[in-house]
């Protein structure tokens, strides 16, 4: 597929790439992280250790 073509079939929830040297329609998709990697103000609190 040429980028011409690439770019033409690309639906509004999606991109183009260059990838492996061929044109490819990526879709869009929401990046899920593992709970194990979610960090938040209260969870670095609770998991610190205590200052002396």
């Amino acid at each position: 597929m040429t980028r011409e073509e690439a770019y033409a079939r690309c639906p509004s929830d999606s991109y183009v790439e260059f990838y492996g040297g061929r044109w490819l329609v990526v879709p869009i998709a929401a990046v899920e992280q593992p709970q194990f990697f979610a960090c938040s103000p209260d969870a670095a609190r609770h998991t610190s250790a205590p200052s002396n």
